[in-house]
């Protein structure tokens, strides 16, 4: 995409802002490259914008560390807000409309006055989303509703000299377990243990399925060698972790794949 196409996507961008008489904006931010781009965008285009950046077990700590990060250098105000999804007895039982309830919990988690922005794109809308049903209840998305796509996002990210640009997409870490798994704090420290330390190998995508007794590895086709160098080590953090068994998988990460 020329130069041209991105300022002309970006002033699509902030033109919704004003066509919908957004005043003030209230960002669900997660720091990924979605929600950067609906901060960054809410700061140009509005005067009154503020970040709340959820701290919750269900997300990684290296990941909320990031979020305050990036708020800071888009100079946007923030809040942390402590919860506990958990809590709630239908995420817990870890649903196939789980994103739904998360979805629900978040935005009712953000109860100041203003129109809450989350950050789906038109490429997620495309597959199953159970999520952007609480999103089209009770927010809004500025990105999809401006038909944004993947790689638009990453093209005007980058124009705007966001690092963030080219990181490679994450979830919660209830999506590493298949759908109808009780979701336990254990359970979710246990696979946020060992990505940590997989990627600290200079992995760049990773997912640890879990599957009770048995984990699955996936990482880019290009990184699998980082694994299989340090196969003993790896399987050593499996193991101490509780795994009995302990799998590479040769078709590499892909999203939805914990259904297969």
């Amino acid at each position: 995409m020329d130069e041209r196409k991105v300022k002309e996507r970006w002033n699509d961008l902030l033109g919704w802002y004003e066509e919908n008489d957004i005043e003030r904006a209230l960002v669900a931010f997660s720091g990924g490259k979605d929600s950067t781009l609906v901060l960054d965008s809410a700061v140009e285009a509005v005067e009154d914008v503020k970040a709340f950046i959820i701290n919750d077990v269900m997300y990684p700590e290296w990941e909320i560390e990031e979020a305050i990060s990036r708020a800071e250098d888009i100079g946007a105000e923030y809040e942390i807000i402590e919860t506990s999804k958990l809590s709630n007895k239908d995420l817990r039982k870890n649903p196939e409309d789980r994103c739904y309830h998360c979805k629900e919990e978040l935005f009712g988690s953000i109860d100041e006055e203003g129109t809450v922005l989350e950050g789906t794109n038109a490429t997620e809308a495309e597959g199953h989303r159970p999520g952007l049903k609480a999103v089209k209840k009770y927010g809004r998305a500025p990105l999809l509703e401006t038909d944004m796509k993947e790689k638009e996002i990453r093209e005007i990210l980058k124009w705007r000299g966001k690092e963030v640009w080219d990181r490679p997409s994450f979830a919660c870490l209830a999506s590493r377990f298949p759908t109808g798994t009780e979701l336990t704090e254990d359970r979710l420290k246990r696979v946020e243990r060992l990505e940590d330390k997989i990627f600290d190998l200079g992995v760049h995508q990773l997912r640890v399925r879990d599957f009770g007794e048995a984990a699955r590895i996936e990482v880019w086709p290009e990184d699998m060698d980082k694994i299989l160098k340090e196969r003993e080590k790896v399987l050593g953090w499996f193991e101490d972790e509780g795994y009995e068994k302990v799998f590479l998988d040769l078709e590499g990460y892909r999203t939805g794949s914990i259904s297969q």
